[in-house]
């Protein structure tokens, strides 16, 4: 098994919901891989204050978008909905439903998410639950998305909260692998506003794809603070050599060095590891581990 110093390393497949452990158990429960045999790609994850794990996973085409599954374990999963059932999908988005990720924001539950508009253009949306749960249902605060840029697509949108400034911050990925001909795929953080659900200030690259395991693209941010580091994650190149990197700085906003190599790559049995989440264990404050994909 492949090691991330996080602790503990989880796998979500592509074709089949996995988990990669470096011991027998997941918060108690023993597995098997694959724990749920159903095509989950890009894990968003979250731990909820009732200790259940909710996960959304891209839906693509699929007519209701973004499954939404439930544990107690990491381990035995239970479908239990979708963020936008078919009549409740924004009526901006019209396919490509990728991407999503799960967040609590002010009490609230946020899902930030990327689709095509109606000209093409691959934007980054939002949804709140109104009901309060993570389980939805979800509502499109704004009715347009949240990121849009006519001559770009965005893509991969994750949320953090900066303990240290007391501000949410969007990251997300600037897709110039989906351009003709391919542009680099910087990495970008942007302050958040959650009372208006809207960006606000200067946006500022963290990263760029320029390390040669990195080929065309790196893509997926997540970010975590240990110490005085915040620790980026992300997702570089397309399959088999899809992986996982990280990056750390002690700025939110710039500086971050890179791991010259990847932190989780395929092998002989996981192939094309990549676009992470990461949880706390409710055991230990300190225990993370880190969601997955790969076919």
């Amino acid at each position: 098994m492949l090691y991330v110093p996080l602790n503990r390393i989880i796998t979500f497949s592509l074709l089949g919901f996995l988990i990669a452990f470096y011991s027998c158990c997941v918060d108690g429960a023993s597995y098997i891989n694959p724990v749920v045999n159903d095509n989950c790609p890009d894990p968003g994850a979250i731990l909820t204050v009732g200790s259940k794990y909710y996960v959304v996973s891209t839906s693509g085409t699929d007519a209701d978008a973004f499954p939404i599954r439930v544990s107690s374990d990491l381990v035995n999963w239970t479908q239990i909905g979708y963020v936008f059932p078919q009549a409740q999908r924004p009526h901006w988005a019209v396919t490509d439903f990728w991407a999503p990720e799960i967040h609590m924001i002010n009490d609230k539950f946020f899902v930030f998410f990327a689709a095509r508009d109606a000209t093409g253009i691959l934007c980054v949306g939002v949804g709140i639950s109104s009901s309060g749960e993570a389980s939805g249902p979800y509502m499109d605060p704004l009715g347009a998305p949240l990121v849009r840029n006519a001559t770009m697509g965005n893509i991969d949108p994750s949320a953090y909260y900066d303990s240290a400034s007391n501000k949410y911050y969007l990251l997300y990925k600037e897709d110039g692998n989906g351009h003709n001909p391919m542009l680099p795929t910087p990495l970008w953080i942007q302050e958040f506003d959650f009372i208006t659900v809207s960006t606000r200030g200067p946006r500022f690259k963290l990263i760029g794809n320029d390390l040669p395991w990195e080929g065309a693209l790196v893509e997926a941010p997540w970010m975590v603070k240990r110490g005085s580091y915040y620790y980026l994650f992300y997702s570089a190149n397309y399959a088999p050599q899809y992986a996982v990197g990280v990056a750390r700085s002690t700025n939110i906003t710039s500086g971050f060095v890179k791991q010259q190599t990847p932190v989780i790559k395929s092998n002989s049995i996981f192939i094309g590891t990549g676009h992470c989440s990461v949880v706390n264990v409710p055991a230990s404050k300190d225990d993370l581990v880190i969601l997955y994909h790969s076919n």
